[in-house]
Protein backbone atom coordinates (compact mmCIF):
# COMPACT_ATOMS: atom_id res chain seq x y z
CA UNK A 1 0.00 0.00 0.00
CA UNK A 2 1.58 3.99 -0.79
CA UNK A 3 1.49 6.56 1.27
CA UNK A 4 1.47 10.18 0.77
CA UNK A 5 1.93 13.23 3.37
CA UNK A 6 1.90 16.49 2.02
CA UNK A 7 4.34 19.05 3.84
CA UNK A 8 5.49 22.56 3.31
CA UNK A 9 3.19 23.50 1.02
CA UNK A 10 3.64 27.82 -0.10
CA UNK A 11 0.11 29.26 -1.39
CA UNK A 12 1.08 31.94 -3.48
CA UNK A 13 -1.36 33.46 -6.05
CA UNK A 14 0.33 36.39 -8.62
CA UNK A 15 -2.58 38.11 -10.15
CA UNK A 16 -2.87 41.50 -11.35
CA UNK A 17 -5.96 43.61 -12.73
CA UNK A 18 -5.16 45.86 -15.24
CA UNK A 19 -7.11 49.35 -15.56
CA UNK A 20 -6.62 50.95 -18.92
CA UNK A 21 -7.27 54.46 -20.11
CA UNK A 22 -7.42 56.00 -23.98
CA UNK A 23 -4.01 58.06 -25.97
CA UNK A 24 -3.09 59.83 -29.33
CA UNK A 25 -3.47 57.94 -32.63
CA UNK A 26 -0.14 56.81 -34.48
CA UNK A 27 0.02 55.12 -37.67
CA UNK A 28 0.75 51.68 -37.61
CA UNK A 29 3.76 49.96 -40.01
CA UNK A 30 4.26 46.23 -40.65
CA UNK A 31 7.65 44.62 -41.07
CA UNK A 32 8.40 41.02 -42.95
CA UNK A 33 8.91 39.66 -39.62
CA UNK A 34 5.22 40.33 -38.31
CA UNK A 35 7.00 43.13 -36.05
CA UNK A 36 4.57 46.29 -35.62
CA UNK A 37 5.87 49.51 -34.34
CA UNK A 38 4.12 53.19 -34.33
CA UNK A 39 5.99 55.52 -37.23
CA UNK A 40 6.68 59.24 -36.95
CA UNK A 41 9.51 61.85 -37.24
CA UNK A 42 10.02 64.97 -34.90
CA UNK A 43 7.12 67.28 -34.45
CA UNK A 44 3.77 66.22 -35.41
CA UNK A 45 1.85 64.09 -38.32
CA UNK A 46 0.22 65.36 -41.13
CA UNK A 47 -3.18 64.73 -38.77
CA UNK A 48 -2.25 66.87 -35.52
CA UNK A 49 -1.52 64.27 -33.41
CA UNK A 50 2.22 63.78 -31.54
CA UNK A 51 4.67 61.79 -33.76
CA UNK A 52 5.88 58.90 -32.56
CA UNK A 53 9.71 59.74 -32.37
CA UNK A 54 10.61 58.15 -28.83
CA UNK A 55 12.66 54.99 -29.05
CA UNK A 56 11.61 52.65 -26.57
CA UNK A 57 14.36 49.72 -25.54
CA UNK A 58 13.60 47.02 -23.08
CA UNK A 59 15.48 44.88 -20.35
CA UNK A 60 14.17 41.16 -18.92
CA UNK A 61 15.25 39.62 -16.02
CA UNK A 62 13.17 36.24 -14.57
CA UNK A 63 11.48 36.13 -11.32
CA UNK A 64 10.99 32.85 -9.44
CA UNK A 65 7.86 33.00 -7.34
CA UNK A 66 9.46 31.32 -4.29
CA UNK A 67 9.91 32.61 -0.08
CA UNK A 68 13.01 35.08 -1.65
CA UNK A 69 11.17 35.86 -5.12
CA UNK A 70 14.69 35.86 -6.25
CA UNK A 71 15.59 37.62 -9.80
CA UNK A 72 18.13 36.97 -12.59
CA UNK A 73 18.98 38.04 -15.94
CA UNK A 74 17.41 36.15 -18.91
CA UNK A 75 19.06 33.62 -20.59
CA UNK A 76 21.32 35.44 -23.44
CA UNK A 77 19.36 34.25 -26.97
CA UNK A 78 16.12 33.90 -25.42
CA UNK A 79 13.45 35.14 -27.96
CA UNK A 80 10.74 38.04 -26.16
CA UNK A 81 7.84 39.19 -28.01
CA UNK A 82 6.94 42.44 -26.63
CA UNK A 83 3.19 44.26 -27.27
CA UNK A 84 2.29 48.08 -26.50
CA UNK A 85 -1.33 49.24 -26.32
CA UNK A 86 -2.83 52.95 -25.51
CA UNK A 87 -3.14 53.27 -21.91
CA UNK A 88 -6.12 53.46 -20.36
CA UNK A 89 -8.87 51.20 -21.95
CA UNK A 90 -9.30 47.57 -22.86
CA UNK A 91 -8.44 46.64 -26.14
CA UNK A 92 -6.25 43.88 -26.40
CA UNK A 93 -9.12 41.33 -26.74
CA UNK A 94 -10.69 44.07 -29.90
CA UNK A 95 -7.57 45.96 -31.57
CA UNK A 96 -4.06 45.24 -32.98
CA UNK A 97 -1.26 46.62 -30.45
CA UNK A 98 0.19 50.03 -31.50
CA UNK A 99 3.69 47.94 -31.59
CA UNK A 100 4.72 44.97 -31.79
CA UNK A 101 8.15 43.65 -31.73
CA UNK A 102 10.27 40.24 -31.77
CA UNK A 103 13.40 40.76 -29.42
CA UNK A 104 16.44 38.36 -28.75
CA UNK A 105 18.27 38.59 -25.27
CA UNK A 106 21.60 39.58 -25.00
CA UNK A 107 24.13 39.87 -22.41
CA UNK A 108 22.94 41.09 -18.51
CA UNK A 109 19.30 41.14 -20.24
CA UNK A 110 19.40 43.71 -22.80
CA UNK A 111 16.74 42.55 -25.60
CA UNK A 112 17.50 43.74 -29.28
CA UNK A 113 14.97 43.69 -32.34
CA UNK A 114 15.52 40.84 -34.48
CA UNK A 115 15.84 42.16 -37.99
CA UNK A 116 17.21 45.50 -36.77
CA UNK A 117 13.83 46.29 -35.48
CA UNK A 118 13.16 49.22 -32.82
CA UNK A 119 9.96 50.45 -31.14
CA UNK A 120 9.14 54.33 -31.42
CA UNK A 121 6.19 55.71 -29.21
CA UNK A 122 4.80 58.80 -29.09
CA UNK A 123 4.70 60.50 -25.68
CA UNK A 124 1.85 59.29 -23.78
CA UNK A 125 0.52 55.92 -21.35
CA UNK A 126 1.13 52.72 -22.61
CA UNK A 127 0.06 49.16 -21.56
CA UNK A 128 3.04 46.64 -22.36
CA UNK A 129 3.07 43.22 -22.26
CA UNK A 130 5.80 40.68 -23.00
CA UNK A 131 5.69 36.71 -23.55
CA UNK A 132 8.57 34.13 -24.21
CA UNK A 133 9.05 30.49 -23.73
CA UNK A 134 12.60 31.04 -22.00
CA UNK A 135 14.57 29.59 -24.89
CA UNK A 136 15.65 30.94 -28.75
CA UNK A 137 12.37 29.35 -30.30
CA UNK A 138 9.77 32.33 -31.12
CA UNK A 139 6.91 32.82 -28.48
CA UNK A 140 3.16 32.00 -29.73
CA UNK A 141 1.32 34.25 -31.55
CA UNK A 142 -1.68 35.97 -29.96
CA UNK A 143 -4.62 37.02 -31.71
CA UNK A 144 -6.89 39.53 -30.21
CA UNK A 145 -5.32 38.83 -26.96
CA UNK A 146 -5.49 35.42 -27.18
CA UNK A 147 -2.47 32.89 -27.76
CA UNK A 148 -2.58 29.77 -29.99
CA UNK A 149 -2.80 26.57 -28.53
CA UNK A 150 -0.53 25.82 -26.31
CA UNK A 151 1.76 22.55 -25.58
CA UNK A 152 3.13 20.62 -22.21
CA UNK A 153 6.98 20.93 -21.55
CA UNK A 154 7.38 24.61 -22.53
CA UNK A 155 8.47 27.20 -19.79
CA UNK A 156 5.93 30.14 -20.86
CA UNK A 157 7.13 33.37 -19.46
CA UNK A 158 4.55 36.59 -19.15
CA UNK A 159 4.93 40.17 -17.95
CA UNK A 160 2.56 43.03 -18.16
CA UNK A 161 2.38 46.63 -17.11
CA UNK A 162 -0.54 49.45 -17.18
CA UNK A 163 -0.07 52.92 -17.84
CA UNK A 164 3.88 53.19 -18.40
CA UNK A 165 4.69 56.62 -19.57
CA UNK A 166 6.75 57.35 -22.19
CA UNK A 167 7.94 61.24 -21.84
CA UNK A 168 11.12 60.85 -23.54
CA UNK A 169 13.11 60.85 -27.16
CA UNK A 170 14.90 57.09 -25.12
CA UNK A 171 13.39 55.32 -22.70
CA UNK A 172 14.00 51.38 -21.23
CA UNK A 173 11.88 49.41 -20.05
CA UNK A 174 12.26 47.12 -17.26
CA UNK A 175 10.99 43.69 -17.94
CA UNK A 176 10.48 41.03 -15.10
CA UNK A 177 8.82 37.75 -16.31
CA UNK A 178 7.18 34.76 -14.57
CA UNK A 179 6.56 31.64 -15.36
CA UNK A 180 2.51 31.02 -16.56
CA UNK A 181 3.43 27.56 -16.35
CA UNK A 182 3.42 25.05 -13.98
CA UNK A 183 6.61 21.82 -13.26
CA UNK A 184 6.91 18.33 -11.19
CA UNK A 185 10.07 17.41 -10.01
CA UNK A 186 11.27 14.03 -8.35
CA UNK A 187 13.89 12.91 -6.12
CA UNK A 188 14.22 9.39 -6.11
CA UNK A 189 15.78 8.37 -2.81
CA UNK A 190 16.59 4.47 -2.26
CA UNK A 191 14.75 2.60 1.17
CA UNK A 192 17.01 0.83 3.72
CA UNK A 193 18.66 -2.43 1.98
CA UNK A 194 17.93 -1.05 -1.55
CA UNK A 195 20.57 0.15 -3.82
CA UNK A 196 19.88 2.91 -6.64
CA UNK A 197 22.72 2.53 -9.42
CA UNK A 198 20.68 4.85 -12.14
CA UNK A 199 17.15 5.76 -13.93
CA UNK A 200 16.89 4.44 -17.24
CA UNK A 201 13.82 6.31 -17.73
CA UNK A 202 10.49 7.99 -16.32
CA UNK A 203 7.20 9.11 -17.76
CA UNK A 204 4.30 10.93 -16.51
CA UNK A 205 1.01 11.85 -17.47
CA UNK A 206 0.94 15.07 -18.25
CA UNK A 207 -2.58 17.65 -18.41
CA UNK A 208 -4.54 17.68 -22.22
CA UNK A 209 -2.92 20.38 -24.43
CA UNK A 210 -4.68 23.14 -25.95
CA UNK A 211 -4.87 25.49 -23.60
CA UNK A 212 -4.41 29.62 -24.17
CA UNK A 213 -3.32 32.24 -22.61
CA UNK A 214 -4.42 35.90 -21.92
CA UNK A 215 -2.46 38.52 -22.91
CA UNK A 216 -3.54 41.13 -20.37
CA UNK A 217 -2.96 38.82 -17.40
CA UNK A 218 -0.77 35.77 -18.29
CA UNK A 219 -3.25 33.48 -16.75
CA UNK A 220 -3.19 29.45 -19.08
CA UNK A 221 -6.54 28.02 -18.30
CA UNK A 222 -5.78 25.01 -16.83
CA UNK A 223 -6.91 21.54 -18.24
CA UNK A 224 -9.12 19.22 -16.15
CA UNK A 225 -8.13 15.77 -18.03
CA UNK A 226 -4.60 14.40 -18.82
CA UNK A 227 -3.52 13.49 -22.27
CA UNK A 228 -3.38 10.27 -23.66
CA UNK A 229 0.37 10.10 -24.13
CA UNK A 230 2.47 10.64 -20.96
CA UNK A 231 5.61 12.40 -21.48
CA UNK A 232 9.47 12.06 -20.85
CA UNK A 233 10.18 13.47 -18.07
CA UNK A 234 14.17 15.05 -17.68
CA UNK A 235 16.70 13.17 -15.82
CA UNK A 236 20.05 13.94 -13.79
CA UNK A 237 21.19 11.70 -11.55
CA UNK A 238 18.29 10.77 -9.32
CA UNK A 239 16.46 13.57 -9.76
CA UNK A 240 13.82 14.08 -12.13
CA UNK A 241 11.72 16.56 -14.23
CA UNK A 242 9.22 17.99 -16.16
CA UNK A 243 7.64 21.58 -17.19
CA UNK A 244 3.59 21.24 -17.80
CA UNK A 245 0.20 23.37 -18.44
CA UNK A 246 -1.48 24.13 -15.38
CA UNK A 247 -3.73 21.38 -14.18
CA UNK A 248 -6.86 21.20 -12.45
CA UNK A 249 -8.17 17.78 -11.28
CA UNK A 250 -8.62 15.25 -8.23
CA UNK A 251 -7.08 12.46 -10.03
CA UNK A 252 -3.87 11.38 -9.52
CA UNK A 253 -0.60 11.98 -12.06
CA UNK A 254 0.76 8.05 -13.13
CA UNK A 255 4.82 8.26 -13.38
CA UNK A 256 6.69 4.93 -14.82
CA UNK A 257 10.07 4.13 -13.51
CA UNK A 258 12.54 2.17 -14.92
CA UNK A 259 15.60 1.87 -12.69
CA UNK A 260 18.80 0.00 -12.63
CA UNK A 261 18.79 -1.19 -8.93
CA UNK A 262 20.37 -3.61 -6.85
CA UNK A 263 23.23 -4.73 -9.73
CA UNK A 264 20.24 -6.80 -11.43
CA UNK A 265 20.81 -7.11 -14.85
CA UNK A 266 16.81 -6.57 -15.62
CA UNK A 267 15.76 -3.00 -15.02
CA UNK A 268 13.26 -2.96 -12.07
CA UNK A 269 9.48 -1.10 -13.63
CA UNK A 270 7.50 0.81 -11.00
CA UNK A 271 4.34 1.78 -12.16
CA UNK A 272 2.79 4.38 -9.29
CA UNK A 273 -0.26 7.02 -8.63
CA UNK A 274 1.01 10.79 -7.63
CA UNK A 275 -1.74 12.96 -6.18
CA UNK A 276 -1.83 16.24 -7.14
CA UNK A 277 -1.77 18.58 -4.44
CA UNK A 278 -4.85 20.25 -3.22
CA UNK A 279 -6.23 19.03 -6.38
CA UNK A 280 -4.09 21.72 -8.08
CA UNK A 281 -0.83 22.17 -10.20
CA UNK A 282 -0.59 25.99 -10.07
CA UNK A 283 1.36 28.25 -12.70
CA UNK A 284 4.38 29.27 -11.55
CA UNK A 285 5.18 26.76 -8.84
CA UNK A 286 7.68 23.85 -9.10
CA UNK A 287 6.44 21.04 -6.93
CA UNK A 288 9.31 18.78 -5.36
CA UNK A 289 8.05 15.54 -4.21
CA UNK A 290 10.23 13.20 -2.49
CA UNK A 291 9.73 9.27 -3.84
CA UNK A 292 11.24 6.55 -1.59
CA UNK A 293 12.02 3.76 -3.54
CA UNK A 294 11.33 0.30 -2.00
CA UNK A 295 11.68 -3.60 -3.10
CA UNK A 296 8.38 -3.35 -4.95
CA UNK A 297 6.69 0.14 -3.66
CA UNK A 298 7.01 3.72 -4.13
CA UNK A 299 5.91 6.05 -1.25
CA UNK A 300 5.79 10.15 -1.67
CA UNK A 301 6.71 10.70 2.10
CA UNK A 302 6.93 14.84 1.12
CA UNK A 303 5.59 17.34 -1.42
CA UNK A 304 6.77 21.32 -1.30
CA UNK A 305 6.69 24.23 -3.73
CA UNK A 306 10.57 25.27 -4.29
CA UNK A 307 12.23 27.42 -6.97
CA UNK A 308 11.71 27.15 -9.94
CA UNK A 309 14.22 23.90 -11.77
CA UNK A 310 15.99 25.74 -15.10
CA UNK A 311 16.63 22.76 -17.90
CA UNK A 312 19.44 22.99 -20.17
CA UNK A 313 19.48 22.39 -24.32
CA UNK A 314 18.57 18.83 -23.66
CA UNK A 315 15.48 19.21 -21.29
CA UNK A 316 17.25 17.94 -18.15
CA UNK A 317 17.49 19.40 -15.06
CA UNK A 318 20.35 22.03 -13.64
CA UNK A 319 20.77 21.03 -10.18
CA UNK A 320 21.54 23.05 -8.02
CA UNK A 321 19.09 26.16 -9.04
Amino acid sequence: MKTTRFTGMLSLLAAAALLLGGCSKTTITIDEGGNTSSQGSSGSSDDGTAAADNLVGFHATVESINMTRSMSPIAEGTVVRIFAYHGGTDETHSTSPMARGTYTAQQAGMLTGQSGYKMYLSNGTFDFYAVSTNNDLVPPTFQMGTSVALSNGVDYLWWGCADYEIDGSQVTVPIVLNHSATQVCFEIQASTGVVLQSIASATITVPQPGASMDLTTGIITPATEYATQPAAMGINGMKLQYTMLPLQTTSPMTLTLTLNMNYDPTPHVYTVQVPVPDGELQAGYSYQYLAVIDANTVTFPSVGVTDWVDVDETGNPLYPH
